[in-house]
């Protein structure tokens, strides 16, 4: 599966609140990147337990207007927005790196501002 093909899948599954399909996107030994590249942290079991809560709650959604592929990595400027506890709708964006190995995706790194 090309890195395309992931990014969007995994978006697909993150906007259906499916833990199970989003992380079965991710290599078992994926590594997550902040800004600066410095590790946030890494595994396919961190990683899912980072999600549990999110997806068990709802309330959130993502959209992907432009996305740039040289595989095995792909680049997607990403809006999002969650229901805060208050219940307002809050949104932003980041660009998200996804890189590609052994067919899932095996780091990804958010660039924001």
């Amino acid at each position: 599966m090309s890195a395309a093909e992931l990014a969007a899948r995994q978006l697909d599954a993150y906007n259906r609140a499916d833990l199970d399909a989003f992380c079965a996107c991710y290599h078992p030994e994926v590594v997550v990147l902040e800004t600066s590249g410095a590790v946030s942290f890494s595994g396919g079991e961190t990683f899912r337990a980072r999600y549990v809560d999110k997806f068990a709650q709802g309330g959130f959604g993502a959209t992907v207007p432009e996305r740039i592929v040289m595989e095995p990595h792909c680049v997607d400027l990403e809006h999002y927005w969650w229901i805060d506890a208050e219940g307002k709708q809050q949104e932003g964006c980041v660009l998200v790196r996804y890189t590609v190995a052994d067919g899932l995706i095996a780091v990804v790194q958010f660039l924001d501002s």
